[in-house]
Order: C-alpha cells, then structure tokens, then sequence
C-alpha cells in the first residue's frame, strides 16, 4: 500500500480559504443579477461541467485583458469580482491579497500577447491559444486541482510502468508523453486548453513562478512553443491511445471514490470481502449518477428539439406548403415535428451498461492496481493498420463514399416517395436526422467511460455501422461548423456580455457609495 499512500493524502485534503485577513466582499444583488446572467450564458452553449468556471474565467480574460478600467481598478481584481458576482468563488472567503497573485498572472501574459504580429493571419490563433492557457492557470491558481492531478499521476505511474508497446520505434519520452496526455483526455477529461497548460508544465516547469528572464525566453520562442506543444496533442497517435486508456479510467475513479469514502481505506484492501463490497458499491453508485445525468440530458434534449422543430414547421414548412404548394401536407408535418424527439429519445432510454460483467471485472483490475505488481493489467498497445493507404485503402475509401449515397439517397426517396414529403420538408428531415444521429451516438458513447469489458458486436451494430455511420459523420461536420456560429453566444460575449457587466459594476459602486454614506451618517 506504500504506493498509494500519496493519492490517500491528497484526496483527502482539502482546500479551504484562510479565515483570517480582509476578503473581497460583492454585494447580494450584484451577486444575484451575475449569476443569473451566467444561467442564461449557460442555456444557449453547452458546456462540460467541469469546464464552466474556466470558460468564465477566458470571458473575462477576453474583455479585461487590455488594460485597467477607468476607475484604475487591477484586472486581478475584475476577475474576481466577476467570477463572485457569477457565483462561482465565494463571497466574503476570497483573500484580498489574492488580486495581486491574479494580477501578477495577467501581466506575466501581457509580454506574451505583445509580441503576437497585430493584422496577421496568425494573430488570431495565437491569442485564442494564450487566453486558453492564462485562464487555465489561473483557475488552477484559484482551485489547484489535486486530488485529481494525484489521480492523473497514480494512473500514469501504473500504466506507464507496465504498458506493452506494439507500436513501432518510439523514443521513451514521446511514449511518456503521449501517455500522460492520453491520460489527462480520457481520466480528468481535459480540453485543447488544459492540455496546452499542463503541456508547457512539462516544458516549463517552473512557469507558475517564472522570473523575468524565463518570461522573455518564452515571448522569443513563442510561435515554436505553441506548435510544438500542439504538435504533441496532435501527435497521429494521440487519438488512438486516448481511446485505448479510457477502458481503464473508471477503474481509477473507483479507486479514487474507494479512498475518499473509506478513511481506512488500508485496511479495506486487505479484506477481499470488504474490499468486493466497497467495490460494488461504489460502482453501482456511479451507474446510478450516470443514468439520472443521462435522462436529464435526453430530456432537455428532447424538449429542446420538439420546440425548435415547432417553430421551424411553423416559420418554414406551413408557409412553403401554403403558398408555394397551396397544400399542407398533415403526415410529413407530423412525422418531421415528432419523429426526430422520439428517436432520440429510444436511442437514450435503451442504452444498457452489463452491470454484473463489467463489476467483476473492475474488481479484478481493481486489486491488480493495488498489488503494485508489474503486468497486472496486461495493457498492450498496438497501433491500428492504416486502411486508408494503398490500393486497399483507395476502394475502401470509394466504398465509404457510396455509403453517403446510399444512406442519403434511400431515406431522400422513401421520404419524398413512399410518404409524399416535399423538397423543404425533406431537407429539415435529413438535416435533423444527421445531428439527431450524432447526438446519439455521443449520449451512447457516454458509457464508455463506464466499461472495462470489451462491447459486445451485433449483427445489428454492424447494419448501424454500414448504413447510419455516413450520417453520423456528417451530423458531426455540422456540429462542429454550427459551434462556431452560435449566433446567441456571440450576442452574448460580444454585444451584451460588457454592458451587462458594466451595469452590475455601477449597481455595486452605487451600493458601496450610500453604504460609505450611510456610515458617515452615523
């Protein structure tokens, strides 16, 4: 247990604000009207749990960075402020020495974001990738992630002490490299910014407290330091072994939710019978969590999609039919209104976990993690042959193609066909069906950070693949281009997001001024 002991202490420490000292202090209305503003900023852009308070952070950042506000406020101070209005740091906990350790952040980047060519076709791109790595350093700076950085580097040890590589010639530390970002994706599930933050840790180890020196070493080689770490993240394996670590991810969350329910967590490993039950347990625990998270996920999902394809039957579909056909078709309104929602819907409440198969299995991969032995895992590598090269690949390639024609072509003729569905009620159909497929088969690939037991394949799987895959992809495409134009959160970040914030800084200066006056008064 000698190798456990440190992921013991740092899960069961805990982070808590020095009760001494001055706090920075907001008032219960600015705070209500900033946390409400973040609801609505949350409604019209999905975001990870775990990445809302970092991307409130790069907002912020976003606005602030430029300089001091009129009143000769410190950035460091707006931050904060900020992010206690929206609730997402504490009122009255929060040190006021913090500002400046913010502020000394902020200007530690100042040197970086000047020397980013202004009007070039770069700029963007670099400043998109500093405000990724800024505001993750500062949410570390405000919540130092360690229970699961410990996590993260108890997984990393283990793997990387017994991972079998059948992956040609690669040095030992890309592999090291590679592995400790496979892991960071599928085990703490990190982003494009955390991973360039703890990237140019392992670069630079010593950035959270660099002198000016190392500063301006890193502003020179700046454009080779970003391409490098993305180079690293982008590397041709990266996906490949991401994929391959998260069959084991839950294995270490288990542990991680044994040692942090167990205070003698020793002592439950050494009983096999207590340690099967905590086991179960804890699984069962986290099947239950996923399962309600998944329901309130199809749900909002569900109603979401039925309103929207409400409203687009009566903006687009009723009119077309009434003036361009000077008929309304009831059945496709019907189907293209309820069909989608429904599918949905199955494809959410029919997804299983085997329970008692993946259970016994965590148990096995459970105690091999705690008997430090060498192989107990048996995790091998290997790299998947590229079927895209070749003359194999060329037919495989043209073979894939005509999946789309197939796949589009049989649904546009059965629609416009069989059902009698017009050209504009075909399109929103197909247009749906594509991002509704996707969505699925992102809630179905959820449990996957569940299963340490290989899925089973089916006759019926394999039919999905073939036939539905074409779609998918596409109602991936579209996700990903539709992301980028979210017309709500642009309004939001870049029309309403400052003025909104501004009027919140006037109500508390309001506040603070009859509050100094009412002091005098007395």
């Amino acid at each position: 247990m000698e190798h456990v002991k440190h992921l013991i202490s740092a899960i069961h420490s805990t982070q808590e604000w020095p009760e001494d000292g001055e706090k920075i202090t907001v008032s219960k209305t600015s705070r209500t009207a900033g946390s409400a503003y973040e609801k609505v900023r949350r409604a019209v852009e999905y975001e990870e749990e775990h990445l809302v308070r970092r991307n409130a952070i790069r907002r912020i950042l976003q606005r602030r960075i430029q300089g001091i506000d009129q009143h000769g406020i410190s950035r460091g101070e707006l931050v904060l402020r900020e992010l206690i209005w929206a609730k997402y740091l504490p009122n009255k906990q929060v040190p006021i020495e913090m500002i400046d350790t913010v502020e000394k952040v902020i200007q530690k980047y100042d040197r970086l974001f000047a020397v980013i060519p202004q009007n070039s076709d770069e700029q963007n791109d670099m400043e998109e990738w500093l405000f990724d790595v800024i505001s993750t350093e500062i949410e570390y700076l405000l919540h130092p992630p360690k229970g699961n950085e410990a996590l993260a580097n108890f997984m990393f040890d283990r793997v990387r002490r017994e991972l079998v590589w059948e992956a040609g010639k690669i040095d030992d530390k890309q592999k090291d490299l590679l592995i400790y970002i496979a892991i960071h994706r599928s085990l703490l599930k990190s982003n494009l910014g955390s991973l360039r933050y703890r990237v140019m840790l392992l670069y630079f180890p010593h950035w959270g407290k660099a002198t000016q020196a190392e500063i301006d070493d890193v502003a020179h080689k700046l454009p080779k330091i970003m391409k490098a770490i993305d180079g690293q993240i982008q590397h041709p394996l990266a996906d490949q072994l991401f994929r391959y670590m998260r069959r084991f991810t839950f294995v270490f969350w288990t542990l991680h939710d044994l040692i942090e329910k167990h205070k003698d967590f020793a002592e439950v490993a050494r009983d096999d019978d207590r340690l099967a039950t905590a086991v179960r347990n804890v699984a069962y625990a986290r099947y239950d969590r996923f399962k309600k998270r998944r329901t309130r996920t199809v749900a909002r999902a569900v109603l979401f999609l039925f309103i929207t394809k409400m409203l687009l039957a009566l903006i687009i579909e009723v009119p077309y039919e009434f003036f361009a056909l000077q008929h309304i078709n009831q059945t496709s309104l019907a189907i293209n209104i309820l069909f989608h929602p429904f599918f949905l819907a199955l494809i959410g409440t029919t997804l299983t976990i085997p329970a008692k198969r993946n259970t016994a299995q965590l148990l096995t991969f459970v105690k091999a993690v705690l008997s430090g032995k060498d192989q107990a895992l048996g995790v091998v590598f290997k790299i998947r042959k590229p079927w895209t090269q070749g003359a194999l690949g060329r037919f495989f390639t043209t073979l894939y193609l005509l999946t789309y024609v197939v796949s589009y072509g049989f649904l546009a003729w059965f629609l416009a066909v069989v059902l009698s569905f017009n050209v504009v009620s075909v399109m929103l159909f197909l247009l749906f069906f594509s991002l509704v497929t996707f969505f699925g088969l992102r809630i179905r690939q959820s449990t996957l950070e569940l299963l340490v037991v290989e899925r089973q394949g089916s006759v019926f799987g394999t039919l999905f693949d073939f036939f539905l895959l074409p779609i998918t992809r596409a109602g991936r495409w579209m996700t990903l281009r539709a992301s980028k134009l979210n017309v709500f959160a642009f309004f939001l970040d870049y029309v309403a997001e400052a003025p909104i914030k501004l009027a919140i800084e006037l109500v508390e200066g309001w506040i603070a001024f009859v509050k100094a006056q009412k002091e005098e008064i007395e």
